[in-house]
C-alpha cells in the first residue's frame, strides 16, 4: 500500500483529534508516528532510559503530560518534539485513536501521525533508542499474545495485555493496546 493509500484510509476510518476527554484523571498525549523506512511503512517507538523512569526500559510512543491550558494535539506535538527532536511542522495528523486509561491513573489520548524524514535527536533522560517496527509485522495476528505484565510493571496492571515480541525488546501494556486500536481500524 503507498503512503498516500495509507494515509487516506487512516483519515478516513480515524476520528478527527478532538478536546481532552472530560476526566478527573491526569491528561497525557503521545504520537503514533508512522514513518516510512527500507521502503515499507513501519510505527516508530521509543525505548524508555533504565534506572528511577517511572516507565524504565520500557518501549511507548513519544508523548507526556499535559501543560496547563494546552491542548490534546500541540501538546503530543510538543512532546514528540522534546523526546526525538521531530518538529511539529514534519508530523501530519491523521486521526486519533480512543483515549484510554494508564495503569499509572493517567488519561493519554493517542494521535496517528506520519512523520517526515527529519534526523532524529533523543532526549537520553526521556529516549535512550527507537525501534523501527514495520506495520506488516505489527498486523500478523500471529506474533500477538494475551500474557500477564511483567515483573517489571508498575502501577496497577489490568490481569493481562497485549504483548508483542520485538527482538529482545517487548511491547506491552497501553502502548500496545493502542498498537491493538489502530490495527483493527486498518482490517
Amino acid at each position: 500500500m503507498a503512503v498516500t493509500d495509507l494515509d487516506d484510509l487512516l483519515r478516513h476510518r480515524l476520528p478527527v483529534p478532538g478536546p481532552w476527554l472530560s476526566t478527573q484523571l491526569r491528561l497525557a498525549a503521545v504520537v503514533c508516528p508512522l514513518v516510512r523506512h527500507d521502503g515499507e511503512d513501519h510505527l516508530l517507538f521509543a525505548v524508555r532510559p533504565p534506572g528511577a523512569h517511572p516507565h524504565a526500559g520500557q518501549i511507548g510512543f513519544p508523548g507526556g503530560m499535559r501543560r496547563p491550558d494546552e491542548d490534546p494535539v500541540p501538546c503530543a506535538l510538543r512532546e514528540c518534539h522534546e523526546e526525538i527532536g521531530v518538529p511539529a511542522g514534519a508530523v501530519t495528523v491523521l486521526g486519533m485513536l480512543t483515549p484510554r486509561e494508564s495503569s499509572s491513573g493517567v488519561l493519554a489520548h493517542c494521535f496517528v501521525a506520519r512523520l517526515q524524514p527529519v534526523p532524529l535527536v533523543l532526549e537520553p533522560r526521556e529516549v535512550v533508542r527507537v525501534l523501527h517496527v514495520p506495520l506488516a509485522e505489527l498486523r500478523d495476528e500471529s506474533r500477538w499474545q494475551e500474557r500477564t505484565p511483567p515483573p517489571t510493571a508498575t502501577g496497577f496492571q489490568p490481569r493481562t495485555s497485549p504483548h508483542f515480541e520485538i527482538g529482545d525488546d517487548l511491547l506491552w501494556g497501553l502502548t500496545a493496546r493502542f498498537v491493538r486500536d489502530l490495527l483493527a481500524r486498518l482490517r
